[in-house]
């Protein structure tokens, strides 16, 4: 009776962290083409303003880090 309750609690629990996880997945690609657009622009911005136009890393890379900092104070409520 004891490890019926254990089990249903850990099944629960699982059925939540999925749920977690799939609606972070959703908001992601909800976030992400907006944070991609913004570094994008940043990026063009940089390369004909009046600096030396010399920008490193990958466009996406930066895009993915900002959306999933984004996301994360979506989670701290």
């Amino acid at each position: 009776m004891l490890s019926t309750a254990h089990d249903n609690r850990l099944a629960r629990r699982h059925r939540e962290r999925e749920s977690e996880r799939q609606m972070m997945k959703r908001l992601f690609f909800i976030v992400f083409p907006l944070c991609l657009a913004a570094v994008a622009l940043a990026r063009v911005i940089q390369v004909f303003g009046p600096r030396d136009g010399t920008v490193e890393g990958s466009v996406f890379a930066e895009a993915k880090a900002s959306a999933y900092a984004a996301l994360g104070y979506a989670f701290h409520v």
